[in-house]
């Protein structure tokens, strides 16, 4: 019965995408204004808080290390450990991510004066 089943499987794998049409469609680029401009700076932010984590957690771990090697009180937890780390981590790429935007209002307001 299993192998029955297993021949059934396959031949619906091997014959459903030969029986599929195709749809006719061609590719549209975007318009300049079809996002608004938050969205674009949305995205930047986004971009920025997450390609930045790959540098703060390694980072956030390493400082937390030190601060409890020199005697700052820890949970015994590694589940509690690992979430401030996650913590600091997180409000470092915020900073980082916030700063950006800041940077880029600053400059847009100044260059359009």
């Amino acid at each position: 019965m299993r192998r029955i089943l297993a021949a059934l499987l396959i031949f619906l794998l091997v014959i459903a995408p030969l029986s599929a049409d195709k749809i006719e469609y061609e590719y549209e680029p975007y318009e300049e204004d079809e996002f608004p401009i938050w969205s674009h700076e949305l995205r930047r932010a986004e971009s920025i808080f997450f390609g930045s984590l790959v540098i703060t957690f390694p980072v956030a771990m390493g400082v937390y290390s030190l601060a409890s090697s020199l005697g700052m009180p820890t949970p015994n937890d590694d589940a509690t450990k690992v979430l401030h780390q996650a913590l600091i981590a997180g409000g470092l790429s915020l900073i980082i991510a916030g700063t950006d935007w800041l940077i880029g209002y600053l400059s847009d307001d100044t260059a359009s004066q």
